[in-house]
């Protein structure tokens, strides 16, 4: 579809028919964004010196090379579908979560199953106690779960990126921010 049915982070999210007849997401990176965000990261990077003087004892360095390697990992559609097939693969058959399974997947452009659902911030706006809560303990199942299932710990809650399916299954769509935990929590 022309309209966007969603937006991403530095990006957005049609709907469209894959040449199977699969309806699919289509994630596609905004031109340039990548490499903004990287260039200003750079620029906060190189002021740290003076976060050191607004708050001595604090070292910087680390912090910001942290949220650098995190940020990289987000613009990089191939590592998130590599994050979401290594998911559907450890949930695929799960009675409470679905994960779609990526289709195609380049530097720019993923790829995904369809998920059709009810988003999880109107589940929580206007969703009953019984959905409500539902809904909650799917999330975190999955969120507890998943480092030793999938090696994996999705780490970015936002209800934007969950649906409760019509099968009640909770829908998550959205994997460009995963750590590793290839031997579960530590």
């Amino acid at each position: 579809e022309d309209k966007a049915t969603a937006s991403a982070s530095i990006g957005q999210v049609h709907k469209a028919v894959w040449k199977d007849g699969r309806v699919v997401a289509v994630k596609i990176q905004y031109p340039g964004a990548a490499e903004a965000l990287i260039a200003d990261l750079n620029q906060i990077q190189r002021f740290s010196k003076i976060f050191q003087l607004v708050l001595p004892g604090l070292d910087m360095k680390p912090l910001l090379e942290e949220l650098r390697a995190r940020i990289i990992e987000e613009v990089d559609y191939m590592y998130e579908a590599e994050a979401q097939s290594t998911y559907a693969a450890a949930y695929d058959g799960d009675p409470d979560i679905a994960i779609p399974k990526v289709v195609m997947a380049s530097d720019k452009v993923l790829v995904s199953e369809w998920l059709e659902g009810k988003p999880l911030a109107h589940v929580i706006k206007s969703g009953t106690q019984e959905e409500r809560n539902n809904a909650g303990i799917k999330l975190a199942r999955f969120h507890f779960t998943s480092p030793i299932r999938a090696g994996l710990l999705h780490a970015d809650p936002h209800p934007g990126n969950f649906r409760v399916l019509a099968d009640g299954r909770l829908g998550v769509l959205d994997f460009g921010a995963c750590n590793r935990l290839p031997n579960g929590f530590p």
